[in-house]
């Protein structure tokens, strides 16, 4: 099935002169990239809860690659902008932190929430989060340890 979503696109206007914009990116049925908007867009709705709506998709931008435009036998595409990028020893570290850091805030705001507490199944989705959040953290720490190890 045919599908679009918001993506973050990194252009190179001018040389040194670089913009992140969001644009609409319209995908074929093999998840293929097939076009994309020539120019950025803006949030919108036509009420409050639609805008609000539309930000949150925009959001959503931001969990995904950032992609940038090349030319691939003289056509344009996307790819993603940091494909190449290396991973340092501080990533791991850095990704570890970030875990602890949701999983506390998860714990204090969600865990101890008094919807979460009495209803079984909020309770048992919140605890699966937590448990990934948990793992996550595990893995990160497991793979840090192996590349400072080797």
């Amino acid at each position: 099935m045919a599908s679009w979503n918001y993506r973050v696109i990194r252009r190179e206007h001018e040389p040194g002169e670089v913009l992140f914009q969001v644009h609409e990116v319209y995908y074929g049925e093999d998840g293929s990239v097939q076009s994309w908007t020539a120019d950025p867009v803006l949030p919108s709705g036509e009420s409050l809860s639609e805008l609000r709506e539309d930000i949150r998709y925009f959001l959503s931008a931001f969990r995904k690659a950032v992609l940038e435009e090349a030319q691939e036998n003289g056509k344009p595409v996307l790819r993603p902008a940091y494909a190449d990028q290396e991973i340092n020893e501080g990533h791991y570290f850095e990704l570890m932190d970030r875990a602890s850091v949701a999983l506390d805030y998860c714990c204090e705001f969600l865990g101890g929430h008094p919807v979460v507490r009495k209803n079984d199944k909020l309770r048992e989705l919140f605890e699966n989060s937590e448990k990934a959040l948990y793992e996550l953290y595990q893995e990160a720490s497991r793979l840090e340890f192996e590349r400072s190890d080797g």
